[in-house]
């Protein structure tokens, strides 16, 4: 009896240190990217964004900040984003897995850490995290948090592909639009370009509006894949629903689309359900 106890408890341990110490150390990774993001958010600018802090912008893009509430706000360091959705692994697949995420933005220094929970089958969940900080981009997915599934980090892909994620969701974060490093253009009435480099990322997104300067989609050319061969194709950020966040007008419901060479790939469908900027 004391013999199959003690079998049962060392397969007990082995089970808790192969399921949890890799989660363990998952978590200690991305606390240590959380407040390096946090610790390059300093700045001098405190009180109230005034019209005269947007009178370089070109007209369309200062139509865009007035109309998202950027205008009269107070300064802020980050963003907390609370979102759920749903996603597609496959493009020939029609089948949608649920997914959850979290999401802290640098406003000041660009930057950003998603960390994500889907579930790929019924209790079969998988965990990750993206992230773009300091210049350096990363990609890492765990099945059941224990068996990595993926991992990249720090190649000219991917950092090119996150700084270019950054870009294109700043319809969520519109005070980002105002650092000084950005350049923008009016193409047309209702598109503006924004082009960055960003500790030698080079980054390039464009927004499209509407007639009342709400943004209806933004578009951007990232990686797909980060291997040798994978190519730049068009991210496409289209808006479906536009609300108020924390004060913020902004698109809260957004469909991803990849414009792949034969077809448009919609892949990921997601929703704010909560936002805070601090």
């Amino acid at each position: 009896m004391d013999s199959i106890q003690y079998f049962v408890g060392v397969m007990l341990l082995i089970f808790l240190l192969v399921t949890k110490v890799p989660g363990v150390f998952h978590k200690r990774k991305t606390k240590k990217e959380i407040k390096q993001l946090k610790d390059m958010q300093n700045t001098s600018r405190v009180g109230t964004i005034q019209e005269e802090d947007i009178a370089h912008l070109p007209g369309i893009v200062k139509k865009w900040l007035i109309k998202s509430n950027v205008v009269g706000s107070e300064w802020k360091r980050t963003a907390h984003i609370k979102q759920k959705g749903q996603m597609r692994l496959d493009s020939e697949s029609e089948k949608w897995i649920f997914v959850s995420s979290t999401q802290i933005v640098g406003l000041i220094e660009p930057s950003f850490v998603w960390q994500v929970k889907s579930e790929k089958m019924p209790f079969i969940y998988v965990y990750g995290s993206d992230s773009y900080v300091d210049g350096v981009g990363s990609h890492q997915r765990r099945l059941l948090n224990i068996v990595k599934v993926a991992y990249k980090k720090n190649g000219p892909k991917i950092n090119q592909s996150s700084f270019q994620r950054y870009l294109l969701e700043l319809p969520w974060y519109p005070q980002a639009a105002l650092n000084k490093n950005m350049k923008w253009k009016q193409i047309d009435k209702k598109t503006a370009r924004v082009v960055m480099n960003h500790r030698g990322v080079p980054g390039e997104a464009y927004l499209h509006f509407d007639e009342e300067g709400d943004v209806l989609y933004a578009s951007a050319m990232r990686f797909k894949e980060a291997d040798d061969k994978a190519q730049m194709l068009e991210c496409i950020g289209e808006s479906r629903e536009i609300n108020v966040m924390d004060g913020i007008r902004m698109p809260i419901s957004i469909d991803l689309t990849w414009r792949l060479p034969q077809k448009l790939y919609t892949w990921f469908k997601v929703e704010i359900v909560k936002l805070e900027f601090r």
